[in-house]
């Protein structure tokens, strides 16, 4: 029993760690763009809700309910794209909105955008977790799920801690209003190309 729970840890952390990897980055990147306590804890959430939708559909399909079909993983793709020019639209016009309204609106949106974009660089992650998961007793399962949620965090904490790097700071925060819509696109067209190409 034992060697399958050691089996079990080390199968659950090389799947998160292999499938997130390059989700080390758009962290950094989100973080980065935080201001206050509040804005990563916003992300934080986002960062749970998505990859927690990831990980029930995976389960899902692990029992044989296929709510995701593969074409539209591909589809996916056009979240960050969609985001990325809403995130030029919004530089390039003043909002007329009074402060606390902005705050609120900031939060809310900080939250969804977070998970969308977690959901849309994840979304290939399903092919990995569906077999996974199939091969599972129910307890590994739960054992899984809560090793990811662990690793959530320690990856939000990375993210932060790069972020907060001097040089990493001052770049992004200068070049944000560049980079971040650049980043979301070209995430966006790289997910469309490896899964219609």
């Amino acid at each position: 029993m034992i060697e399958t729970i050691i089996e079990t840890l080390i199968l659950s952390i090389t799947s998160f760690v292999g499938t997130n990897i390059d989700d080390m980055f758009i962290n950094t990147l989100f973080f980065s763009e935080a201001e206050t306590g509040a804005d990563r804890n916003c992300i934080v959430c986002g960062k749970y809700l998505g990859t927690g939708i990831l990980v029930l559909l995976s389960i899902l399909g692990a029992f044989g309910l296929q709510f995701l079909p593969q074409r539209f993983i591909g589809c996916l793709g056009l979240i960050p794209i969609g985001l990325g020019v809403k995130e030029i639209i919004g530089s390039l016009k003043s909002k007329g909105i009074d402060e606390a309204d902005e705050d609120a609106e900031k939060s809310t949106n900080r939250v969804i955008n977070t998970a969308l974009i977690t959901m849309a660089n994840g979304a290939d992650n399903i092919g990995v977790y569906i077999p996974l998961f199939a091969g599972f007793a129910v307890w590994q399962i739960l054992l899984t799920v809560c090793v990811f949620f662990v690793f959530i965090a320690v990856w939000c904490f990375l993210g932060k801690a790069l972020a907060d790097l001097p040089v990493l700071r001052n770049l992004l925060s200068k070049y944000k209003t560049v980079i971040v819509p650049i980043v979301y696109i070209a995430l966006g067209g790289y997910i469309l190309l490896k899964n219609y190409m």
